[in-house]
């Protein structure tokens, strides 16, 4: 059980409206693109790509592994595996402003725009995937997680990261757990991460196993 509060005061307008707000969130991001690094990294020090990167390189020893690089944004996560020498990595994001800046860095030997609240239809093709700023507020829900992890070959690595802020708000913990034990996907390890740094925000890393059958 979480125990951690969290408070949404003095946070970043720009965060704080992106977490309370009903807004379509593909819309916004497009919006938010151009800007996002300067925000978020810049202004921020958004750190979550990084943690998780090192995370997923620990698990994950293939350097040929076929990687999907999922809500992959402007594509700071496949920088941080170019660096570890990950070399087959596809990336995928609701956002197709996000996705065109994504393209612009030649790390991902595909990318394509899909929603995670909907099941892929690309099941079963990576041997690993990363998942980076998801999973929050709002959508998509923490039981949307399964969509995701189907996207890997049976007792594949997902490394997923989930925002602490929301993880501590909304009781994650116990849900995840729950779609595990509903889905049939192990959870190796949570760890605690850092996340976004300025705004005093951490996050969790879950290391998890696809099912053995789908």
């Amino acid at each position: 059980m979480t125990t951690e509060k969290f408070s949404m005061r003095n946070l970043d307008p720009r965060l704080s409206s992106l977490y309370t707000s009903d807004d379509d969130k593909q819309e916004t991001y497009d919006r938010w693109a151009k800007d996002y690094e300067a925000d978020l990294v810049k202004d921020m020090d958004y750190v979550a790509h990084i943690d998780a990167a090192q995370i997923f390189n620990q698990v994950v020893t293939d350097k040929n592994a076929r990687i999907l690089d999922v809500a992959c944004g402007t594509g700071l996560v496949g920088v941080e595996l170019e660096k570890l020498g990950f070399n087959q990595i596809d990336g995928t994001d609701f956002s197709s402003e996000m996705l065109k800046i994504s393209l612009d860095r030649d790390i991902y030997q595909d990318v394509y725009q899909h929603d995670f609240t909907q099941p892929l239809d690309r099941k079963a093709q990576y041997d690993a995937l990363i998942c980076v700023g998801l999973f929050a507020f709002h959508e998509p829900k923490i039981t949307d997680i399964i969509h995701v992890i189907h996207a890997v070959r049976p007792l594949g690595y997902c490394v997923i990261t989930v925002n602490g802020a929301a993880w501590c708000e909304l009781e994650l913990e116990d849900a995840v757990r729950y779609e595990a034990v509903q889905h049939g996907f192990c959870i190796e390890k949570i760890h605690k991460s850092r996340y976004i740094n300025r705004e005093g925000i951490n996050g969790r890393v879950m290391v998890i196993r696809s099912p053995e059958k789908f």
